[in-house]
């Protein structure tokens, strides 16, 4: 392979992840914050705008499929372990954290080995009362069943808060 064909294929895979791991044009430099590791690129969490909760809970279609950064304090926090191998092919742990920050509470979910959590921190390693920031990735429920919208808030990054 020459030199220049390496580099096309380099750039296509960044681009690549770089799409996956949901980059946003908001991304700009935090001097007062060290970058996070986030996927295979080095960003900071505090490039990212913070959500309040009641914002997205009073228009979460807007949010919907997006990376957005919420900040607060976990008020408790379950870990249970799934043993269905169908829903990913192997047993796994899975943590609801119930967060709060100035404006309301979301419950959050890590989905252990199964989910989409990037870092080296991880929710079991959480305690209740700590101030963390988050990447999570907002999903609606499509079902047809239920009444009134509930949002499902999927974590996929966590760090300490630094305020």
């Amino acid at each position: 392979m020459t030199a220049p064909l390496i580099r096309t294929h380099l750039r296509t895979i960044i681009l690549i992840l770089s799409g996956l791991i949901g980059l946003h044009s908001v991304l700009a430099s935090d001097e007062l914050s060290l970058p996070s590791r986030v996927g295979a690129v080095r960003i900071s969490v505090a490039s990212y705008e913070r959500i309040a909760i009641n914002t997205l809970l009073a228009r979460p279609d807007h949010y919907q499929m997006r990376d957005i950064r919420i900040t607060g304090t976990i008020l408790a926090m379950q870990t249970e372990t799934i043993t269905n191998r169908l829903i990913c092919g192997r047993a796994h742990e899975r943590t609801t954290l119930t967060l709060e920050d100035d404006s309301g509470q979301i419950e959050i979910i890590d989905r252990g080995a199964c989910g989409s959590n990037v870092g080296a921190l991880k929710a079991p390693m959480l305690k209740t009362g700590q101030r963390i920031d988050l990447l999570v990735q907002i999903m609606l429920p499509t079902s047809s069943g239920s009444s009134g919208s509930s949002v499902e808030a999927t974590i996929r990054y966590i760090d300490l808060a630094r305020d």
